[in-house]
């Protein structure tokens, strides 16, 4: 199976790499993008249509390790992309992505005091 055949059927390997070489086993589970502006316009026929552009950065979140971050730590920049820096596997799952099929947006809820 090609890598894009797996990146639809849904499995992409998380694209870390340890400090002594070796590749996470872990898979990716998840991508944020950061500072995206999203529109809604109507088109030629007056329909709605939806679309969004991020002005930063996506970050991808691992099977195994999460953002690869340690104790204390920032996310590891191992995971963090720019969008031509972004493996095509995830470029091509951030392109086929229908809207319309989208579930509800699971965010952890503020912590107190902050």
């Amino acid at each position: 199976m090609s890598s894009s055949e797996q990146a639809l059927a849904g499995r992409i390997a998380c694209p870390f790499v340890y400090a002594r070489g070796e590749t996470c086993p872990g898979h990716i589970v998840r991508i944020e993008a950061y500072k995206a502006d999203i529109a809604w316009e109507r088109d030629g026929a007056g329909q709605w249509r939806f679309g969004f552009g991020p002005r930063s950065h996506y970050h991808l979140f691992c099977s195994e390790k999460g953002n690869h971050a340690g104790f204390k730590r920032q996310d590891d920049p191992q995971m963090k992309f720019h969008w031509r820096e972004l493996p095509d596997e995830i470029r091509k799952v951030l392109e086929s992505t229908d809207p319309q099929l989208s579930a509800d947006l699971t965010i952890a809820a503020p912590r107190a005091g902050g």
